[in-house]
């Protein structure tokens, strides 16, 4: 049975006390990874087996609508039923799309199966960071996270090579499969580790009307994925922000809430690394959407070699994560922070300058600079969303850390899909070409640019972070207005 964050003061995270944990972390966090790295090698495979090109696109899309949509339900559902009953149906609810997939004889039950591995990976993803928080001391909040970063990095590398050799020699139907051990594991884990919880007070109704604002919103996106109209895919950004605005009005004036209160205010720590969390994944999606694009056209790499080009990223991510993982002085750990946002700038711009000058070195160059800046904040920005939520909204806060990165995935993708249309990075492309070098030169230089602006807002943000936490500020901002 796992211990409570407030014993074991010298354990680490592959003590007995915190191994459970670790271990749960682990295969969450790797299933998770994997399965979202897996779908871009193996798709192809699936569409010519079972035809369906023209709803390709939904294997990735659902399978992000369904993480996202379970992420904010997770902080939720664990206060109403307990962690331990909702772990348990959502990996069996993953060993079942696993096994879906598997077998599937038409496209559209891939489909299903992708949706309804998303569900309960993003049920997964988020029910572990809410664990982590209610059993995790604070001093190894960095560690597990840095883990976290280094599994991320590893599947990054390791995936596109083992689905390969799954697709060639075996079949893209073992790449589904591959979740069923890890499944079984993380059952038993779940059964024998995870105590058992009494819900915390009455059952009120569940929020459904909000959910399916959410769901409406986050398809509406997904959509955008098909318009090769730059007019109506502006319409369907502005329509599907809209909606997620409404939603979030909406849930910060609930009683019975999905994410914690005053999301994404600039007056709390918690509030602005919320911010800094979502604004760094849309400004990744860029990069994330068309580099290994811009490698193939510019200087003709293969999908592999250029796969591992960006994969570099991963790599000094990895390592700048477990520098900062160390880091224990509160004020250092800021300093980290705001670096952190510098250097994903910083990176973003010689990335950019590499693409529109040809110079290979100097793109992956930045990319490398661009992942130390996320390892050098990511792990310190979750473990001050975690150690600053109030005690009470803690569980809603752990829960949403991944719902709102995946949020700003889709939504960055969206917005990088517009870029691509307005700066023409589809221009003069015919046949099976995807982009033109001169394209890819121009136009994918100026959609780098363009996505810096969004660690350029994190910089500005983490200005603002304090090294006094946020409860001790309350007080002290209520006894000056008192003492006026």
């Amino acid at each position: 049975m796992l211990t409570t964050a407030e014993t074991d003061s010298k354990a680490g995270i592959f003590s007995a006390a915190f191994l459970p944990i670790t271990l749960m972390n682990i295969l969450v966090v790797t299933s998770h990874a994997v399965n979202g790295f897996i779908t871009s090698v193996i798709a192809p495979s699936i569409v010519v087996d079972l035809g369906g090109r023209e709803l390709m696109f939904w294997l990735f899309a659902l399978f992000q609508v369904g993480s996202i949509c379970a992420g904010v339900m997770a902080g939720n559902f664990k206060i109403r039923f307990g962690a331990k009953p909702i772990f348990l149906s959502s990996a069996l609810l993953l060993a079942f799309g696993s096994v879906l997939g598997g077998i599937a004889n038409n496209l559209a039950l891939v489909i299903l199966a992708r949706g309804l591995q998303g569900i309960a990976e993003g049920m997964l993803i988020s029910l572990v960071y809410v664990v982590i928080a209610d059993h995790l001391p604070s001093r190894l909040l960095p560690r597990i996270f840095a883990l976290s970063s280094t599994l991320w990095a590893l599947a990054a590398a390791a995936t596109p090579l083992f689905a390969g050799l799954l697709t060639e020699f075996v079949s893209w139907r073992i790449a589904f499969l591959f979740n069923l051990p890890l499944v079984v594991i993380l059952i038993f884990l779940s059964y024998f580790a995870l105590p058992k919880t009494e819900p915390q007070g009455e059952a009120k109704p569940f929020p459904l009307k909000r959910l399916l604002l959410l769901v409406t919103a986050l398809l509406i996106t997904g959509f955008a994925g098909q318009i090769t109209n730059i007019a109506w895919l502006g319409l369907i950004i502005l329509a599907s922000t809209t909606l997620l605005v409404g939603f979030g009005a909406l849930d910060q004036k609930a009683v019975e809430r999905f994410m914690p209160p005053n999301l994404f205010s600039l007056k709390t720590n918690m509030g602005r690394s919320f911010a800094m969390l979502g604004l760094f994944t849309i400004g990744a999606s860029g990069r994330t959407v068309y580099m290994v694009a811009l490698l193939q056209s510019i200087w003709l790499m293969s999908p592999m070699m250029a796969g591992y080009a960006t994969a570099t990223l991963a790599m000094t991510w990895t390592i700048a994560a477990w520098i900062a993982n160390r880091i224990e002085d509160v004020k250092r750990r800021v300093a980290f922070i705001r670096m952190g946002a510098s250097f994903i700038f910083v990176g973003g711009v010689i990335s950019a300058y590499g693409v529109w000058v040809m110079n290979l070195p100097l793109a992956i160059g930045g990319m490398m600079l661009t992942g130390a800046g996320y390892g050098s904040s990511s792990p310190l920005i979750r473990q001050t969303i975690i150690t600053q939520a109030p005690t009470e909204h803690r569980t809603i806060a752990s829960g949403a850390m991944a719902p709102v990165q995946f949020t700003g995935a889709v939504f960055g993708a969206a917005i990088a899909g517009f870029c691509a249309l307005a700066f023409g990075l589809f221009d003069g492309a015919i046949g099976d070409t995807v982009l033109t070098a001169q394209a890819a030169q121009q136009g994918g230089a100026a959609l780098l640019f363009a996505f810096t602006l969004f660690p350029a807002l994190c910089i500005l943000i983490s200005l603002g972070l304090s090294t006094i936490p946020d409860h001790e500020e309350s007080e002290a901002s209520e006894k000056s207005e008192a003492l006026a």
